[in-house]
């Protein structure tokens, strides 16, 4: 007569159990991934089958399957805007400001006073000449020209980069506080970025002040009407979004 044990041996037990949490692992990182209710039943069926337990499942996974079914029919799919409806969303946004931009400086009456839009960049540049806004040499802001600035103000309703360029000619400065032109067009930019801040038109973090001296002329020519096209401010206005394209470049003036 054997002395063996009858059913099965002892490591069965633990074998049995390593195979249970090995599943339970794998339906996890299954489920994580994409729920797909059938596919799921379908693996814990197999899994009761291979441990000998049969294909059928148990009330307790009957009620599971039958929550998580319900779970995925009570939730709405995720709606993922287009990349094109984006982009056409801020192209419309920045169309409407420049409309609005255009309509209340040419109420102005100062035709030198010129506000653009660049379809491709999807940017609005508003080009402010010297006499307005500037003395000679100097880069304390008109009067006059902060009174303008104001009209600027419907920008702290947008999310928005502005830069402000100061330019000046390819002459030499003479006189005054400023040493070149590096030094009178960055301080230029930075007055008017100054004032746009202290209007409320702008918030400081969302602003640049630039200047670029003689570097990007819109005339080439050497007469007194040429320096005075290339003498301006110009204020850039990019969305968050296109705010690394590359910014509008000047057009000469006798091109």
């Amino acid at each position: 007569m054997s002395d063996k044990p009858s059913g099965s041996p002892a490591w069965m037990a633990t074998f049995a159990d390593l195979m249970s949490l090995l599943m339970a692992l794998f339906v996890l990182l299954y489920a994580m991934s994409s729920i797909d209710v059938v596919k799921y039943q379908s693996i814990v069926e197999s899994f009761n089958e291979t441990l000998g337990n049969g294909d059928e499942l148990t009330p307790e996974q009957e009620s599971f399957f039958q929550s998580v079914q319900k779970s995925v029919n009570e939730t709405p799919p995720a709606v993922v805007e287009p990349p094109s409806l984006v982009v056409d969303k801020s192209e419309a946004e920045m169309k409407a400001l420049f409309k609005e931009l255009s309509q209340s400086f040419s109420m102005t009456g100062d035709s030198s006073i010129m506000v653009e839009y660049d379809e491709q960049s999807n940017q609005i540049k508003l080009v402010f000449p010297e006499q307005i806004a500037f003395d000679a040499g100097r880069a304390v802001v008109k009067p006059r020209f902060i009174i303008l600035l104001r009209r600027l103000s419907p920008l702290r309703e947008h999310d928005l980069t502005i830069k402000v360029f100061g330019h000046t000619d390819s002459r030499p400065v003479s006189g005054g506080r400023f040493r070149n032109n590096w030094e009178l067009s960055s301080a230029r930019a930075s007055a008017v970025v100054s004032q746009l801040i202290v209007d409320g038109c702008v918030l400081p973090e969302q602003t640049q002040a630039i200047g670029v001296a003689d570097t990007q002329p819109i005339a080439l020519g050497k007469t007194e009407t040429d320096f005075a096209k290339n003498r301006r401010v110009e204020v850039v206005l990019s969305t968050k979004s296109g705010e690394d394209i590359e910014t509008i470049k000047p057009q000469l003036a006798n091109e």
